[in-house]
């Protein structure tokens, strides 16, 4: 009888201590989940005229390119995000997005209100878009938390790659110099990069 009085006072000890440890460790799980970045999509630049630019596109797997032309002194890119209520983050459901729209932008104001300027449809909008659906009543008693978009911009160079992320709370830009063509101790090296994931 004392050993299992013993047993079991040894397993509400390990269940008072371990229960904490096991809230910190999936918090701590968790909290690596919500600031996770992904990158979502590539531009490359190609100068064809004065503030007018070729640009090559990739995203999903980055397999196959897609070309546009843009005017301006900058690039523009649009996503929708549905962002879930942190009790659904718990649960694996992790902040998702839909590109909307690639454009070219002007720094300055009085430019970009008389200047040519066009915007395309990067994105697959579904024929029913239950997105469209959701107004406040159903927001609060749904897993979904909001749903907003969010843009990045960055002054078109093109002696970079532009690198676009999602995180959990938008959109965000990095942008990496382009290797070119060299010789390297007498040997042409010309850098190849997989595309592909």
């Amino acid at each position: 009888m004392r050993v299992r009085k013993l047993s079991l006072g040894l397993a509400v000890v390990a269940a008072l201590v371990g229960l904490p440890l096991a809230l910190l460790g999936w918090n701590l799980h968790t909290f690596n989940r919500l600031t996770d970045e992904a990158p979502i999509a590539t531009l490359r630049f190609e100068q064809l005229a004065p503030r007018h630019y070729a640009v090559e596109l990739r995203s999903g797997d980055f397999c196959s390119a897609r070309h546009y032309q843009l005017d301006g002194d900058q690039w523009r890119l649009d996503a929708r995000f549905l962002k879930w209520k942190p009790f659904a983050n718990l649960f694996g459901l992790d902040a998702q997005y839909r590109l909307e729209r690639l454009s070219g932008r002007y720094r300055n104001i009085d430019e970009a209100n008389q200047r040519r300027s066009v915007a395309y449809a990067i994105g697959d909008k579904p024929v029913l878009d239950l997105t469209d659906y959701l107004d406040e009543k159903w927001l609060s008693w749904s897993p979904v938390d909001t749903l907003f978009g969010s843009s990045v911009y960055e002054t078109i160079d093109p002696d970079y790659e532009y690198i676009v992320y999602r995180s959990q709370s938008g959109l965000l830009v990095r942008r990496q110099r382009l290797d070119t063509a060299r010789f390297d101790n007498g040997a042409l090296v010309i850098p190849i990069h997989a595309m592909c994931r």
